[in-house]
């Protein structure tokens, strides 16, 4: 497959009068699955773990209680501070603009979904929360943490018990959270589990996806969003995303139209020049070679009245 055969142009599916839902979590945590134990039915395909793409992504309308939800199964793969190629940042950015328009022209985001599966809280998790609730989000956007694979669990919630000061070491703060699993198992070994998780993750996208959703200004999101992602650029792939370059590639290999390619492409000769000799950006500093310890970043918190 040719590597940018994955680019298509932006387009505007959803449904008028929902509530825009991303789920984002690192790659083989259960995104899918989890969309499909919300719609109880397979309505995504699962995948087998394989490296996807940072910002592709599928909406999945479904209703529940009478609300009607798109969820957005956005694939989350934590970035890897200057090891990009720049073929593999033009698809992130197209992927990021694709998103970007859809949830621009469909109201906003109401809730954001952090998945991530059971076991040692890492980096990598902390990348990829901060990269959507920080840079994507801009901090203005309520989470929720779901965390799966907890079938064996005689009760699920003991996992969060056990973890929830690494849960906070790591700043991954949220207004809520529900311990699942996505698996009815062998004969329903785990359908009670699997009938709780159900129930829990209702009452949470219900409870916390009321308020106003959030949007940005369109190229104040784009351009945000590019200044992080130049990071992920090796030193020697910046200099090929030159404006007239990235502008001819949008074009050609995305199928954007001049005037959308015109307008990434000056933004991104804006951030090109404004390169800094050493970035001292929280993201750089504490994420940059040799870092391996627990880090925090500011994350807004957002309080509920709600237990969950």
């Amino acid at each position: 497959m040719r590597t940018d055969s994955i680019c298509s142009s932006p387009t505007n599916s959803d449904i008028p009068g929902h509530r825009n839902i991303l789920i984002v979590g690192d790659v083989g945590v259960g995104k899918s699955s989890l969309i499909n134990l919300i719609a109880d039915g397979e309505l995504a395909a699962t995948s087998d773990g394989a490296k996807s793409c940072t910002f592709q992504s599928k909406g999945y309308p479904v209703t529940l209680r009478g609300v009607e939800f798109v969820l957005h199964d956005t694939a989350g793969q934590h970035e890897a501070k200057g090891g990009m190629k720049d073929i593999e940042y033009l698809n992130a950015v197209h992927q990021a603009y694709s998103l970007i328009s859809r949830l621009e022209q469909s109201g906003g985001i109401s809730l954001l979904v952090y998945c991530m599966r059971f076991g040692r809280v890492t980096i990598a998790m902390q990348q990829t929360y901060n990269l959507f609730v920080e840079v994507f989000c801009n901090r203005q956007v309520p989470v929720v943490i779901v965390v799966t694979h907890l079938e064996r669990y005689g009760c699920m919630e003991e996992w969060w018990k056990k973890h929830e000061k690494d849960i906070n070491d790591y700043e991954l703060k949220s207004d809520g959270h529900a311990c699942i699993t996505t698996i009815r198992g062998l004969e329903d070994t785990h359908l009670k589990n699997y009938e709780q998780s159900r129930m829990a993750i209702e009452k949470l996208l219900l409870e916390h996806s009321g308020r106003p959703p959030w949007k940005d200004e369109r190229i104040s999101w784009v351009k945000r969003l590019m200044g992080h992602m130049r990071n992920w650029l090796s030193p020697r792939h910046v200099k090929h995303i030159d404006g007239a370059g990235l502008r001819k590639k949008l074009i050609n290999r995305c199928g954007f139209s001049p005037d959308d390619a015109k307008l990434l492409a000056k933004k991104m000769e804006e951030l090109r020049r404004d390169v800094p000799k050493q970035d001292k950006s929280p993201f750089n500093k504490n994420f940059g070679p040799g870092r391996s310890s627990s880090v925090t970043l500011p994350v807004v918190s957002y309080t509920s009245s709600s237990e969950s």
